[in-house]
């Protein structure tokens, strides 16, 4: 029964998750070829910041992220998403969102590799990887479903079909949120307590 409700419920969503899905790629496409638009300066520049920060965490300099500035940055990113959702014509903002995170993951996996090539490699598997493998399908799920929401209204519904399925309701909109918001608070346990452990092995290993 939980299975037929669960695929019930991505099957009037697909197309909403493949176009934000697609979106999220084309960040993370687009993040990685930015990476050739940098100047030698600007490369410079962030090579020196990198190196500072890795100098840091060996001698143990570096504050680690609170867990309360953790949390709100993802509690921000949730709000904003379920916000543009129920604007309905918010549905631009969710795909710009979705765009930003994945330029911002391509253009940094890209630029440690390049740079720092095993180096640079291990400390994006460890620093970047682990809270955005929960984090990154919250944000493609919460904006797959906002978006689903916004083509149900936008496009006309049949009243009948709202009312029988739900799938347009601000509440079950909201309810909706629930699993993502779940995911979120895992991945910033994990961008509090696993990651920094992480970054310090990767970091000692070279």
């Amino acid at each position: 029964m939980k299975n037929s409700v669960l695929l019930l419920h991505w099957r009037e969503r697909w197309l909403a998750l493949v176009l934000v899905a697609i979106m999220f790629v084309v960040g993370i496409v687009s993040g990685a070829i930015t990476i050739t638009a940098v100047t030698v300066p600007q490369r410079q520049d962030l090579v020196r910041y990198i190196n500072t920060y890795f100098e840091s965490i060996m001698v143990g300099t570096l504050v680690p992220a609170t867990w309360q500035s953790v949390v709100w940055g993802n509690f921000q990113v949730v709000a904003i998403l379920w916000l543009c959702g129920l604007l309905v014509f918010g549905a631009p903002g969710i795909l710009l969102l979705l765009f930003l995170r994945g330029f911002i993951i391509g253009f940094s996996v890209g630029f440690l590799v390049e740079e720092f090539g095993i180096r640079g490699f291990l400390f994006a598997l460890s620093s970047i990887i682990p809270h955005n493998l929960l984090a990154v399908p919250a944000m493609v799920g919460l904006g797959a479903s906002g978006i689903a929401f916004s083509f149900a209204v936008i496009f006309g519904a049949n009243q009948r079909t709202v009312q029988r399925r739900g799938g347009t309701s601000v509440a079950k909109f909201s309810l909706n949120t629930i699993p993502y918001i779940f995911l979120m608070v895992l991945a910033c346990l994990i961008e509090v307590l696993i990651t920094p452990v992480f970054i310090r092995v990767a970091t000692a290993l070279f």
